[in-house]
């Protein structure tokens, strides 16, 4: 039966002609419930994580970086160029001191021999002036280094001691010779000297290597007398 939802009409409506029809079917006649298919997984005896596992791709490693490549060719180039330096430097070191005469001290510290105009080899350094009072009588004490800056040994000349006022006008100066004669290769030798009663206006003191006396005919080639080397204490 059919009703019209409007206005209540019932009527009965039959089914069309090509509709399917119902077919009893005995039960015996149903075929046998199979089993569920086998997958992989369950024929294998794992389970499904673990063949996803097994199924996923295995990470590719990842691309190291290519280590830099160190550049030789300037390493080489810059020790090439330092060793030339220190080559000409040590070979050519006359002439570097002829251009830089300031060079020629660290030349020396470094015990190589060079060319300057000092012709004695010889230096006075440390310079020291002292006054004691013994007895009354004032003794005014001087003392000093003599060094060897060559690479031979070197005979010792006479030392001259000067004392000058403060406008260093020479008021009084006396020699000394050293005990030692000579002085070895880069080596140092002291001196000491002494004197009683010193000039009231003394105020400084000076010493400087007197150079042995030549020849006639050198000392007219030479009118400087050799290039004496001094050195200067303030008292």
């Amino acid at each position: 039966m059919v009703k019209c939802a409007k206005c209540g009409h019932k009527w009965r409506e039959f089914p069309p002609e090509d509709a399917p029809k119902k077919v009893d079917v005995p039960e015996n006649d149903l075929p046998a419930s199979a089993e569920p298919p086998k997958t992989e997984a369950s024929a294998s005896g794992m389970s499904i994580e673990e063949m996803t596992q097994v199924n996923q791709p295995a990470p590719r490693p990842r691309p190291q970086p290519e280590k830099k490549k160190r550049n030789w060719l300037g390493w080489l180039v810059f020790v090439a160029l330092v060793g030339g330096i220190l080559a000409g430097g040590y070979y050519q070191r006359n002439l570097v001191v002829q251009v830089m005469p300031g060079m020629a001290s660290l030349y020396q510290k470094l015990k190589l021999d060079v060319k300057t105009t000092n012709l004695l080899g010889l230096e006075i350094r440390n310079l020291k002036s002292k006054q004691i009072i013994e007895n009354g009588v004032t003794r005014l004490t001087v003392t000093g280094d003599i060094v060897n800056i060559t690479a031979q040994d070197r005979p010792i000349p006479r030392i001259a001691v000067q004392l000058v006022d403060s406008n260093n006008t020479h008021v009084y100066s006396w020699t000394t010779r050293p005990e030692a004669e000579s002085v070895a290769a880069w080596e140092t030798v002291t001196f000491s000297s002494s004197m009683n009663q010193p000039p009231a206006e003394a105020k400084h003191v000076r010493a400087n290597l007197v150079p042995p006396r030549k020849a006639p005919e050198e000392d007219a080639s030479n009118p400087a007398g050799g290039g004496s080397e001094k050195a200067t204490h303030k008292e």
